[in-house]
């Protein structure tokens, strides 16, 4: 046993009577403890380049620019992606959650406690950007990075379905196929950084609940923050049947 492992084994008993809860042997309580903190950790950094870069570009007065936010938003993903996939599947999004639940492929008992994993992954990475970057705000308080609509209302619920849509189908589509880290992380990686640049001044391009629940709650920003759980979590219901539809059609070709 290494120096880290002795030093962990307080925390190991502290927390197998909670997972113990949900009625698993001890060898499916570790692995479900690995996976939930690589959800936390994964959804940390993820948080913390995304916000991050919106703030940084709002309080430097847009030296990163609508293409450099959606770079480190899109290399950010990619990197938590490479790191956490082998443990966790590398999730980091409510919305991606829901949609391999119901398409099936994350069984429900562990829906619930990968979406508080990745708000609490959230909220830590939150709340550190407040510390690193609260003497860096140009005036007042810090938002965050924290995402809100100048435009229509409208239009931002409709572009957050319609990005999350694309991104949980492709992401489905990636998992039927088998696809290893490396894939998964460039392919979803480019795509986020596209859809950033896109539309991120249209709606922020959030296309995840946690990524808008953290600084929002740090920053106590809530103007309609209703958006970023309702859209989202309407493109992945879309994506989940879209990708069902399909995937029987092109089962039933091959037959």
């Amino acid at each position: 046993m290494t120096p880290v492992e002795r030093a962990l084994v307080p925390l190991a008993r502290l927390t197998s009577p909670m997972l113990g809860l949900l009625r698993l042997d001890r060898a499916s309580n570790q692995a479900t403890a690995r996976q939930l903190m690589a959800e936390v950790l994964g959804t940390f950094g993820l948080v913390l380049f995304c916000a991050g870069s919106a703030h940084v570009n709002w309080w430097s007065g847009g030296q990163l620019g609508a293409l450099g936010v959606g770079l480190v938003n899109g290399f950010g993903v990619a990197v938590m992606i490479f790191a956490f996939w082998s443990i966790s599947g590398a999730h980091l999004n409510p919305a991606v959650s829901l949609g391999l639940w119901l398409t099936g492929k994350l069984p429900g008992r562990r829906l619930v406690p990968y979406i508080a994993a990745q708000l609490a992954g959230a909220l830590i990475a939150s709340s550190t950007m407040h510390g690193l970057f609260r003497n860096h705000t140009g005036e007042g308080e810090s938002w965050l990075g924290a995402n809100f609509s100048d435009g229509p209302l409208i239009q931002a619920f409709g572009t957050e379905i319609v990005i999350t849509f694309f991104l949980v189908y492709a992401i489905l589509l990636l998992a039927e196929r088998g696809r290893g880290a490396t894939v998964f992380a460039i392919a979803v990686g480019f795509y986020v950084a596209a859809a950033v640049t896109m539309a991120g001044g249209v709606s922020g391009a959030s296309m995840n609940p946690a990524r808008a629940f953290g600084p929002a709650a740090i920053a106590w920003f809530w103007d309609d923050h209703w958006v970023y759980w309702a859209a989202p979590a309407l493109g992945s219901l879309f994506a989940a049947i879209f990708f069902t539809v399909l995937r029987d059609r092109d089962a039933a070709a091959e037959d």
